[in-house]
């Protein structure tokens, strides 16, 4: 945006908010008190503001802003003030919203857009940091016409609570299985993360250029460092009404007014700008077990009516990705870590020369149904249901493989699901081929005196083959197990 264009826009808006507790709304923030029950609309009791709420000031970021609107820029603000306009063209084309869709299939937002925000996470808004590793989800929330949730967020909120418990326990409200919060707090445990954070990219998709730009409902967000923990208010949802497990609450937070609290918005934003904020970071030297003396460093935000919005004005549309980030140590304190810049991971598509030879030797096993289908083996009975199995299993896993390219170095952990399948597949075939050994190894004879009354060659050359090789594995495997228990019992 030139210097002419934001002249052109208002220094600040003054707005009223909607969702504030009353200032003298008194609330026990430990962490074992109950969280206060919030529904979508003000208390009776008068503990929320309603149409009495205060009017605010919203100042405009763009021209508050004392640095350059640049990639650095946004960088240097965000690292100031936990938020930033970020400038960002994404590749993105389809902004997929369904989670399971996105773990089986693939999405735009896995494929594309999780290595694009890895790359701004690391190279622009954590640099200094060694990023143990970013956990971008593979749906989007969308907002506005055409999307699963058409109505916007206005109250003024954050979505996690404080303390790392406050995070799990949001987690469980919409997981269950309970696993999703037990592997956050392992991985916060190891020994390389010092810490964690969350942070939202929120932007619009509706079109919108600087010609024609953003004016209907923006995001207000408010700077942590003017949010004191006794502004705080503990809160939660009926999970079910918000997607969640019915039975569970969320974890989240409310605010009660301070005429203290500095808000900002950037208005006019474009399909090539995303806002980037905080929405929740705890490190393991927090005090932890007194929630009510947690920092805030999560931007609380709200929806807003802009009253500058034109009349006729079309709904907002717009997405946000919330990615979890582990953080270790900083780079200035370890030599070892590299200060290179991070470079995207190449795109699954096009394929090199090595990945489609390894489909073709995983496609190979074809050949074993073929072989087997024109023969015939009465002597062993199951030889064809072996074959089959061996053949289709190896195959499958090998697609998976070719399609998510999971020789590549990284995309075990780029693409988790794939590879976990890709593993239950090849611990399939490992199966079948110990049931191969069965049935070959007994019957190893008929490969020096094949005949139509016992087995011909073709269907066992079909089984040998794939029996040799899981039991070469087998032996590697068990080998290897052997030296490694050696080599510990030596250095004991």
């Amino acid at each position: 945006m030139t210097d002419a264009d934001e002249e052109n826009l208002p220094l600040d808006l003054e707005v009223k908010l909607p969702g504030f507790f009353r200032p003298e709304f008194s609330v026990d923030n430990r962490q074992e008190a109950e969280k206060i029950r919030v529904e979508n609309s003000s208390y009776s009791d008068k503990t929320r503001y309603d149409d009495d709420a205060p009017t605010l000031k919203i100042r405009n970021a763009r021209t508050h802003q004392d640095r350059p609107l640049t990639e650095d820029g946004a960088a240097s603000l965000f690292h100031e003030k936990g938020f930033c306009l970020f400038p960002h063209q994404t590749k993105v084309k389809r902004w997929n919203e369904n989670h399971l869709k996105g773990m089986i299939l693939g999405s735009d937002i896995s494929k594309v857009y999780a290595p694009e925000l890895e790359g701004i996470i690391r190279n622009y808004l954590l640099p200094e940091y060694h990023v143990v590793s970013v956990d971008c989800p593979p749906a989007v929330l969308r907002r506005g016409p055409s999307s699963k949730n058409e109505f916007y967020g206005t109250g003024v909120h954050q979505d996690y609570g404080l303390t790392l418990e406050d995070y799990k326990n949001n987690l469980a409200a919409y997981d269950p299985t309970g696993q999703a919060a037990k592997q956050v707090q392992k991985k916060f445990d190891t020994d390389e993360v010092y810490g964690m954070m969350v942070i939202n990219f929120w932007r619009p998709i509706g079109g919108y250029t600087k010609a024609n730009p953003l004016r209907s409902k923006p995001l207000a967000v408010c700077d942590p460092a003017f949010v004191t923990t006794g502004d705080t208010v503990h809160t939660a949802l009926q999970a079910n009404v918000v997607g969640g497990i019915k039975g569970k609450q969320t974890d989240q937070m409310a605010l009660k007014y301070n005429a203290q609290q500095q808000w900002y918005y950037y208005p006019n934003m474009t399909d090539d700008e995303v806002l980037v904020f905080k929405q929740f970071e705890v490190w393991k030297d927090d005090p932890m077990s007194k929630r009510e003396t947690m920092p805030v460093r999560g931007a609380f935000h709200t929806a807003f009516d802009d009253p500058t919005t034109p009349d006729g004005c079309p709904p907002r549309k717009s997405t946000e990705c919330r990615v979890r980030v582990f953080v270790g140590k900083r780079k200035d304190e370890d030599s070892s870590l590299s200060e290179e810049k991070w470079v995207s991971p190449a795109p699954l598509w096009p394929k090199d020369g090595s990945e489609w030879g390894w489909l073709a030797c995983d496609m190979g096993s074809i050949g074993m149904i073929f072989a087997a289908a024109w023969s015939v083996c009465p002597a062993i009975p199951q030889y064809l249901n072996f074959i089959i199995s061996f053949a289709v299993v190896g195959m499958l896993a090998g697609l998976i493989k070719f399609q998510y390219s999971l020789r590549r170095d990284g995309n075990d952990k780029r693409h988790p699901c794939a590879h976990a399948f890709s593993s239950i597949l090849g611990l399939t075939q490992l199966s079948l081929g110990i049931w191969g050994m069965a049935l070959v190894f007994p019957n190893v004879a008929y490969l020096s005196n094949p005949s139509p009354e016992t087995c011909e060659t073709g269907p066992m050359i079909a089984m040998f083959i794939p029996s040799i090789i899981i039991a070469i594995v087998l032996v590697g495997l068990v080998g290897y197990g052997i030296y490694s228990f050696l080599v510990e019992k030596r250095s004991e």
